[in-house]
């Protein structure tokens, strides 16, 4: 695999992440599952690619999927609701 199938898949991850993050339709609940699932198929995929790629930089392909970013600011939003 090259750079830009790991491009490809990050960007396809943050996509539908994005979409869980802004969905109307979920419950809070619904976006941390779906959201946690996300993350932990994104860490997955890295620790796979890399076995494949020597070139693979993990820590950027996981920054590139913005996954852990966004469960961050769902955990914002949650508590700021609550208040």
């Amino acid at each position: 695999m090259t750079k830009k199938h790991f491009e490809a898949i990050a960007k396809d991850i943050n996509d539908r992440a994005t979409v869980v993050f802004f969905s109307q339709g979920m419950s809070d609940t619904e976006k941390e599952i779906s959201l946690f699932t996300l993350k932990h198929m994104a860490y997955d995929l890295g620790s796979t690619f890399s076995k494949f790629n020597d070139n693979f930089d993990y820590d950027k392909f996981i920054k590139a999927c913005g996954v852990v970013e966004l469960e961050q600011d769902l955990e914002i939003q949650i508590l700021r609701a609550a208040q």
